[in-house]
């Protein structure tokens, strides 16, 4: 059975006004990706959102894949049937992700943020590194 678990987490400095988010990427317990991006005029919410948005994007195949994340938001609107009244641009994007997987099983997971998980400490650090990248605008 192909599976990936897949850690997810998104950051925001409001000092900088710029968010970041952070993918890490196992295969049998084997980290296969890590990834992080910095983003401008975001919300902890929309990184969050995207850090699972793009680890979707990376997989081309699989038959299960297990999201693991500390948000609340992501979780209860990806899986919970919460109201996704807000982010409409990037649950639009999810939702593409969603249907071209529509072949794999896609569960998602909490994980107490900061309690000790190695995955999530790991994809925390390239989420916050990320939101703290210097941006110079030309």
């Amino acid at each position: 059975m192909l599976e990936y678990t897949v850690y997810t987490d998104g950051a925001y400095s409001s000092m900088r006004d710029q968010g970041g988010c952070g993918i890490v990427i196992l295969k049998n317990d084997i980290v296969v990706k890590t990834f992080s991006k910095c983003y401008r005029k975001t919300t902890n919410n929309r990184m969050e959102l995207l850090a699972v948005i793009l680890s979707l994007s990376m997989i081309r195949t699989a038959e299960l894949i297990t999201i693991i994340s500390d948000s609340q938001y992501v979780i209860g609107c990806a899986s919970m049937g919460w109201k996704r009244n807000k982010n409409t641009d990037l649950w639009k994007l999810y939702d593409e992700q969603k249907h071209r997987l529509q072949n794999t099983k896609i569960k998602f997971q909490h994980v107490k943020g900061h309690a000790g998980d190695a995955s999530n400490a790991m994809c925390d650090k390239l989420a916050v590194g990320a939101s703290h990248e210097l941006n110079i605008i030309n």
